[in-house]
This record gives structure tokens, C-alpha cells and sequence, in this order.
């Protein structure tokens, strides 16, 4: 397996031979009930860029930074000649990341990432559309299942925070996103990639609730009232009767 992406805070599964949707909904269910106490996260498209960018959002988020108090109760393998190393390398140095992230994401809402003007063009809206009716083609295979110690999902996001790039929806606007969509549909974060973040939900989305999200999905690209309705449509008819959703926080 490449590189962990959450460099090496949290353990971690290659996954390959993924053909069907079923398969990575039977591989996350096998994982999650193998590790009680832990929530998979998949890597999604691209994971080689992904981790690329996941450094540097992490490092401009703050996510890393320790304390003298943190650093004196880390493990000898976090020092070099009793230097710290300086950055997180172990398991034992989650908690300081996870606290960091947590601090980082507290204020932040669904309507800030909103008003932060993602725009999905015609081409993206066709490459959505083929994500979603091809939803294996988005993995970058093999992909990563990190382990991560938390209790809900949209958390998990500490171990491979994304959105650096000042167009993208920084990790704290993905939060905001990934809790919304849980609390107000039942859509679970599964998954982070470079451009893509993943959902599943247990059962699949009727027409009534495909509607509601696809309201919301236009609210987060900022869709203009003249293409409203015929978007919202297209929208609900590519989520309805399926338990996953891909959401692109990338312009």
C-alpha cells in the first residue's frame, strides 16, 4: 500500500478489486465491525494528489502543532537523539491532531461553505453525473481504509483533512458539509479524495429526501434561479434509489 495518508496517526487497510459499488459497501461494513470503537475512511480519487494536498491543509490549518505539555507525554518513537521529530509520525499523536482539528472546525456551518462559491460547470456537472451512475470509476485503485479512533464519521476527516487550495472548501467548511449531510439525510462520510468526498447512507434515498438533498447540493455550488429547478431535477435523479453520494470541494 502507498504512503498512509494520515501519516501514520491512525492504521490502516489496502483495499483493491473493488468492481462494484456492493463490494466497497461490504468492505466498509467488514472493517467497521472488525474494529468497534473506530470509523473507516476511505481515499478516493486520485490518492497520490490527495495526500499531497491533505500535508499541506494540514499544515496550514494548525493541525500538527504540539505543545511542551503534548510532546512530553509522546512515545520514545517520536523522538530523534531526544529531539521531537516535529510532526505527527505515530499513532500515539492522533488525540493532538484530532484536538486541533476539532478547535479548527467548532464554528464553522453548511451556510459558510455555501458562501464560499463552489461553481460546478456543465463538464463538471457531466462528470459528476458519471460518478454517480459509475461510482466505482472514482476509486484510485488500491485505496486506503484508515482506522480512525472517533464517533462519528464527518470526524474521521482528522486523519486526512483536505481542501487546500483557496478555491477549495478548506477542512473546516468539508466538516461543516459532511455533518450536514449526516444529520439532515443520514449520509455517513465514507471517503476523501483530491477533488471528491464520498457518502453512504443505510438505506436508499427516495424521491422525496433525493429532492431535499439536491436543494442542498445547488445551495453549495451556488446554482442560479434560472437553472434551479431543471438542476434540482437532474440532481434528484441521479441520487434517487442509491445509498451513496459524491459532493466535488474543488472549483
Amino acid at each position: 500500500m502507498r504512503d498512509n495518508p494520515s501519516i501514520g496517526t491512525c492504521d490502516e487497510y489496502g483495499v483493491s478489486g473493488i468492481t462494484r459499488f456492493e463490494d466497497l459497501t461490504e468492505a466498509r461494513r467488514k472493517i467497521a465491525e472488525s474494529h468497534p470503537g473506530f470509523k473507516p475512511l476511505f481515499s478516493l480519487d486520485d490518492l497520490h494528489q490527495a495526500r499531497y494536498t491533505s500535508g499541506h491543509a494540514r499544515n496550514n490549518s494548525g493541525m500538527d502543532d504540539a505543545s511542551e505539555q503534548d510532546i512530553a507525554s509522546l512515545p520514545p518513537e517520536c523522538f530523534e537523539n531526544g529531539e521531537y521529530i516535529g510532526y505527527p509520525t505515530t499513532k500515539a499523536e492522533f488525540a493532538i491532531c484530532y484536538r486541533n482539528f476539532m478547535n479548527l472546525i467548532a464554528a464553522t456551518s453548511f451556510e459558510e461553505a455555501c458562501a464560499h462559491g463552489l461553481t460546478l460547470d456543465q463538464q463538471a456537472m457531466q462528470e459528476w453525473i458519471g460518478y454517480q451512475n459509475n461510482p466505482v470509476s472514482l476509486l484510485d485503485q488500491p485505496f486506503s481504509a484508515l482506522l480512525v479512533p472517533v464517533q462519528h464519521s464527518c470526524q474521521a476527516l482528522a486523519a486526512f483533512p483536505n481542501g487546500y487550495f483557496t478555491s477549495d472548501l478548506d477542512p473546516a467548511k468539508n466538516f461543516a458539509v459532511a455533518r450536514h449531510f449526516s444529520e439532515a439525510y443520514g449520509y455517513e462520510l465514507m471517503g476523501v479524495g483530491a477533488s471528491y468526498i464520498g457518502f453512504i447512507r443505510a438505506e436508499p434515498s427516495d424521491r422525496c429526501l433525493a429532492n431535499a438533498v439536491a436543494r442542498d447540493f445547488c445551495a453549495l455550488y451556488n446554482t442560479g434561479d434560472e437553472d434551479l429547478q431543471a438542476r434540482i431535477s437532474e440532481v434528484a435523479q441521479a441520487i434517487s434509489g442509491r445509498t451513496y453520494l459524491w459532493l466535488r470541494y474543488v472549483e
